[in-house]
């Protein structure tokens, strides 16, 4: 029963931990200047949280910090707690970068009417073009660095595509001879609507990813239910070779099922 104790206090302190240390960094981000209110140690954690190697060695420290707290109840619930707190900071991560992807993009689409505002105003083409590669750039520094992180600060993902789609519209009103600003105001307008129909997406595939942690959750509350009304299944699945196997079985068909279901939640709409 100690031994139970032990992991259901691990596990509780980790998701704490995680809750508590990732969910104000990223809200607080911001690129190249500390934000107001900051301490230097918040400051610290979010440039390491914007690192390129943080994607890589993210998960490795993770595992090692949630593996020693494991230790408590013995090598099984260390291994368990190192393969959980390996997962929780890829989800966390994924979570922002994904968040990130989407103000990137809002951005992207502000510039796009940025420069219609300001050929409307009269600025020549190349000076608002420059405002608007800078405003581009800029969106493209709020994204956090995923696996597949461009090099140099190189536009990527949708903020290089709304760029291309800025060139289009360029080359598009010089060979008609349509007014650029006009076009432009038509190519915002199916950016917002993309992002109308990503945000409808997203919000018909929540009942899917909802059930998916619930049944994730499930194995681990039968458990803790059965330690409350005195089945104590936390020496048998710990402390016998059976027990590992089965723990570490379960862990991996349950990581599997949780990286399946997102895959399967996942929706996709093209700018």
């Amino acid at each position: 029963m100690s031994a139970g104790l032990a992991l259901a206090v691990a596990l509780l302190a980790a998701g704490v931990a995680v809750s508590v240390a990732a969910a104000p960094i990223w809200r607080r981000l911001r690129p190249l200047r500390r934000p107001a209110g900051t301490t230097p140690v918040t400051l610290v954690a979010a440039r390491l949280w914007r690192d390129r190697r943080c994607v890589v060695w993210g998960p490795v420290v993770t595992a090692l910090l949630a593996g020693l707290v494991g230790l408590l109840a013995g090598p099984v619930s260390s291994a368990v707690l190192a393969a959980y707190g390996a997962a929780a900071f890829v989800i966390v991560r994924g979570l922002a970068v994904r968040r990130s992807r989407q103000r990137a993009y809002r951005l992207a689409a502000d510039a796009v009417v940025g420069m219609a505002a300001d050929l409307r105003a009269g600025i020549s083409l190349e000076p608002a073009w420059q405002a608007a590669q800078e405003a581009l750039r800029q969106a493209q520094a709020t994204i956090l660095p995923g696996w597949r992180a461009p090099a140099g600060g190189a536009l990527d993902g949708d903020v290089a595509v709304v760029a291309a789609r800025v060139v289009a519209a360029t080359g598009l009103a010089q060979a008609s001879g349509a007014p650029l600003a006009d076009v432009l105001d038509r190519l915002d307008s199916h950016l917002r609507a993309v992002d109308r129909a990503r945000s409808v997406a997203s919000s018909q595939t929540a009942g899917a990813r909802v059930s998916a942690g619930l049944l994730a959750a499930m194995p681990v509350a039968g458990v803790g239910l059965g330690a409350v009304i005195g089945v104590d299944a936390w020496r048998v699945l710990l402390h016998t070779p059976l027990g590992a196997t089965a723990v570490g079985l379960a862990v991996a068909l349950q990581l599997g099922g949780i990286a399946w279901s997102t895959r399967l939640a996942a929706t996709e709409v093209m700018p």
